[in-house]
């Protein structure tokens, strides 16, 4: 059983009581606040820690040291269906209370936070490359698009813990890759990128409509489209004015939904790596031995080490290998297994670093590496 589902399925045990239990009744929760916007952003989290109750209260903090609570409940308005007030009004103290009873999407929130706590718990996670095309007639241009292409980056990168190539950002870092980025020139550059995903975001402003954010992602090993989302931006944003304001007024307001588009892609994301595994496959790594002085030895070592699935050597000469290499084990563990494997060759002095799933080994330590 592979990792992936083992953590899934360990969720869905520890949360199945919870949510069946309480599937038919409405939470009546109280929030207090500086005013009714404040108390009643405070009700809707407080109804959905409720539903969430005491299944995430006992989790412990994931390595970024973030509950997967905090996560959820952050984004409480979208897992609250529907709402009634009960009863509200202003307090003694200059505040705010409001009692509500809410109906929260238990199946959502099921959903999102298993995905969330797995991947928050993963080692190895892929690299993603995010960036903007602006393909469409309608679409909001790539060097406007700077602040949307970041949020989503923070969601993926702090939210979901993957590793992140927000390309705005690090296009100085590739100064040899020239124009704007597009996913044929990320596969191109896929060596030098270190790329396992690419996530694309484009914001489409179409006439007298709301605004529509576009985001895909694709699995740059094979071309695979993983999975597409389309939202409505429903935040209210002015679209009248010159050009720069509307594109800047209609970016900050899809910075709200963000956070749903990439949990969508997160979501297919997870499925299509659990179904790597599954399907034999293993995880795929790029991984490098420089220096040595017979690495043939080494070749045939590799395919002794636990968790191996296949190879492929791409470059090999007398000293120095490049393979693609397929792995049930993730990153710190395979790591982990080489660095033994190297030591029961009799290999004392060496290097080895890795960057995602790019495993790296050196005989000696060369200036630069």
């Amino acid at each position: 059983m592979s990792f992936l589902k083992l953590c899934s399925q360990m969720v869905a045990l520890t949360l199945a009581v919870l949510f069946t239990a309480s599937i038919a009744l409405a939470v009546q929760v109280m929030g207090e606040g500086v005013d009714r916007h404040q108390a009643l952003n405070s009700a809707l989290r407080t109804a959905v820690e409720v539903e969430i109750g005491t299944a995430i209260d006992s989790a412990t903090l994931v390595e970024s040291g973030i509950l997967v609570r905090d996560e959820i409940t952050s984004h409480a308005k979208g897992y609250v269906t529907s709402y009634a007030v009960i009863s509200e009004g202003a307090t003694a103290e200059d505040g705010y209370t409001i009692t509500i009873d809410a109906q929260v999407n238990r199946e959502l929130l099921f959903e999102d936070y298993t995905t969330i706590s797995i991947l928050q718990k993963m080692s190895g996670h892929p690299r993603v490359l995010i960036f903007s095309t602006a393909e469409g007639f309608n679409s909001v241009p790539v060097e406007s698009m700077k602040k949307l292409v970041y949020s989503v980056g923070q969601v993926f990168g702090q939210n979901f813990q993957f590793e992140i190539i927000d390309w705005p950002t690090a296009r100085a870092k590739y100064s040899s890759i020239e124009g704007t980025m597009d996913l044929k020139k990320a596969i191109k550059h896929s060596r030098m990128l270190k790329a396992d995903y690419v996530v694309t975001v484009d914001l489409d402003l179409p006439p007298n409509k709301r605004p529509v954010m576009n985001m895909s992602c694709v699995r740059l090993s094979d071309q695979l489209k993983v999975g597409e989302v389309k939202r409505v931006i429903e935040t209210d944003a002015d679209l009248s004015g010159k050009p720069a304001v509307r594109y800047e007024n209609a970016v900050e307001a899809a910075r709200s939904e963000v956070y749903w588009s990439s949990i969508s892609l997160a979501k297919n994301m997870l499925e299509y790596m659990e179904t790597e595994l599954d399907r034999g496959e293993g995880f795929r790594y790029a991984v490098t031995f420089l220096g040595f002085p017979d690495v043939t030895v080494v070749e045939t070592a590799v395919q002794d080490v636990p968790g191996f699935v296949r190879k492929h050597v791409k470059r090999q000469s007398t000293k120095n290998m490049e393979m693609v290499y397929w792995s049930n084990l993730r990153t710190e563990d395979l790591m982990k297994r080489f660095d033994t494997m190297l030591r029961d060759l009799g290999v004392e002095r060496f290097k080895s670093k890795s960057d995602g799933r790019n495993l790296k080994f050196l005989w000696e330590n060369p200036e630069g590496f």
